[in-house]
């Protein structure tokens, strides 16, 4: 499931962890475990979305979505690992 994850996370689309749950047939408890997991191994990271971001981003794809009934929420981005 974590291989699903991550491939989903690096379309360039956002997902919501709803959206990933139901994707990959979890719950959204599961998911956010998963995505916790994720982070603390170093494969991506938590970026704060923000309804007013001007697109100076680091290339989060949040801007090319449409914007979230909630302002502020948070976007996973996979980091580029070297190994």
């Amino acid at each position: 499931m974590l291989i699903q994850l991550l491939e989903y996370l690096q379309s360039g689309k956002t997902y919501s962890v709803q959206e990933l749950a139901e994707l990959l047939h979890k719950d959204v408890g599961s998911i956010q475990v998963e995505l916790e997991y994720l982070e603390n191994q170093g494969y991506i990271r938590k970026v704060a979305y923000q309804a007013d971001c001007n697109h100076n981003c680091n290339g989060c794809h949040g801007c090319d979505q449409p914007t979230p009934a909630t302002p502020d929420v948070n976007i996973w981005e996979v980091i580029k690992r070297t190994e």
